[in-house]
């Protein structure tokens, strides 16, 4: 668990930075000075200020752009990269061609570069000690529907029984008539209602078709055709009109012999 700062630390700790970075600006500023003297810059004294400056111009962005919660940009750390190596080459060029002395010259710029940046780090701030998690997104629930009871053992359905149908329209239940299919029943023959007729019916029609043909007996097909039964049952009546005009004819013999 992170605990505060005194106030009493916190100053005491930019004060130190505050010294430390002055006293680098200004071996610094001296270095950066002769430098552009020795080249002959008229304003060898502003000079410094413009290295030094973009350092703290830099630094500045970054801090700003960072309390807006917005990423830093290629340009401020550029710009902070190109202020330190210019800075630390002039103090460098301006000791003597020895490594020593370079390396003491090389010295200040960094310490003013790194103090200031531990400045900037007592006023920035504090990031969070870790990741906040956002809250669950609150789901709307919609009410559930109630199941529908278990029929009971006796229970018809309306579309069994030939009940309308509904269906919603918008906000209107429109309820139309389910179309009842009535049983197509087949017409029954008076022959397939009593089939004991056969023996009376189709024989008397069956005489009746060959009195018509002039005596001669149609086709078993084609009498199964007016008689509207099965071509055997065409063939037994045939049978049965061809024996009863048998036993007519013998009958009518003997009665003529008799006499």
């Amino acid at each position: 668990m992170a605990t505060s700062v005194r106030p009493r630390v916190r100053w005491a700790a930019v004060g130190t930075v505050l010294v430390v970075a002055a006293v680098a600006a200004v071996m610094s500023y001296g270095h950066l000075r002769a430098v552009a003297g020795k080249q002959g810059e008229d304003a060898a004294v502003l000079f410094p200020l413009s290295v030094d400056g973009l350092i703290v111009a830099a630094s500045l962005v970054l801090l700003t752009r960072r309390r807006a919660g917005q990423p830093g940009g290629a340009l401020a750390w550029c710009g902070l990269l190109v202020g330190v190596a210019a800075t630390v080459a002039g103090n460098i060029a301006s000791a003597e061609a020895t490594t020593l002395a370079r390396l003491v010259a090389a010295w200040p710029p960094v310490a003013f570069a790194l103090s200031y940046e531990l400045l900037l780090s007592l006023v920035r701030p504090d990031a969070p000690a870790g990741p906040v998690a956002a809250p669950d997104p609150v789901v709307a629930q919609e009410p559930a529907e109630p199941e529908p009871a278990e029929p009971g053992p006796g229970y018809v359905p309306p579309a069994a029984l030939g009940a309308p149908a509904q269906h919603v329209e918008g906000a209107n239940v429109v309820t139309e008539p389910v179309p009842v299919t009535e049983p197509v029943v087949a017409p029954v023959s008076a022959t397939a209602r009593n089939p004991r007729a056969d023996e009376q019916v189709l024989p008397a029609r069956a005489r009746e078709l060959i009195a018509a043909a002039g005596g001669r007996p149609p086709g078993r097909r084609a009498l199964a055709r007016e008689l509207g039964c099965t071509e055997h049952k065409a063939r037994t009546v045939l049978d049965l009109v061809a024996a009863a005009g048998a036993t007519t004819t013998t009958g009518a013999g003997t009665a003529g012999g008799e006499q």
